[in-house]
């Protein structure tokens, strides 16, 4: 006897998955076209009054920075124009006191904002600041000619030693103002004696000049 094959039981019957149907709103969205969007999100977006509202907006700043610009390059010829003047001035008045001192001055060449090949470095008397490099070369111009760090340098070291040595030359036109103060007024007691006449009167002004010189004097010779 054919032997009937068993009945296949209903968990082993595989059933075809259930197709969802599509929501015709995703379908149209899916195919819908956008005119003026002419590239996606992450893209740039060209919009004509967004572009003429950049361009005003670029126009205005880059007007006020060339504003800006002029009104700093007005007022920084100015002050270029007055450094110029103040350096020459000032580089002038120190030639006539080194001059009338007789003085110069042997600067560290490290301290200046120089070359490194410069060796020596000396303010003479006549307010040129010579350059002396390693090779032997010599270099010589009116201090007022090199630019204003160099001179700006020169100056902040040599003021303390400038202000020593007009110390010292006050110091000594004081010694021979007390020697001529002395030796004076021996004289005019000699002549006094030999001529005989009455002394002349000092006018207010010498009076008040030998008053100035002899407070000073007695001060220095206090101290």
């Amino acid at each position: 006897m054919e032997e009937k094959n068993p009945p296949k039981s209903k968990a082993n019957v595989e059933t075809p998955p259930k197709e969802e149907p599509q929501k015709e709103e995703t379908i149209k969205e899916a195919y819908f076209f956008h005119p003026v969007k002419l590239s996606d999100e992450r893209g740039e977006i060209l919009d004509e009054k967004e572009i003429e509202k950049s361009g005003a907006e670029i126009e205005q700043k880059l007007q006020e920075l060339l504003k800006s610009i002029s009104e700093e390059t007005l007022q920084l010829s100015e002050f270029l124009m007055e450094e110029n003047n103040l350096m020459s001035e000032l580089c002038m008045s120190l030639k006539q006191i080194l001059k009338k001192l007789n003085v110069s001055f042997n600067i560290p060449p490290q301290d200046v904002p120089l070359r490194k090949n410069v060796k020596k470095v000396i303010l003479n008397e006549e307010g040129h600041l010579i350059l002396v490099h390693e090779k032997g070369e010599v270099a010589s111009a009116f201090l007022a000619e090199y630019p204003p760090e160099i001179v700006m340098a020169v100056l902040w070291l040599i003021m303390p030693e400038l202000a020593k040595v007009i110390m010292l030359y006050r110091k000594k036109i004081s010694t021979r103002v007390n020697f001529f103060g002395r030796v004076k007024k021996e004289l005019k007691g000699v002549a006094k004696a030999i001529v005989g006449g009455k002394e002349e009167a000092a006018t207010p002004k010498e009076e008040g000049q030998m008053d100035v010189v002899q407070q000073s004097l007695k001060l220095e010779n206090q101290g």
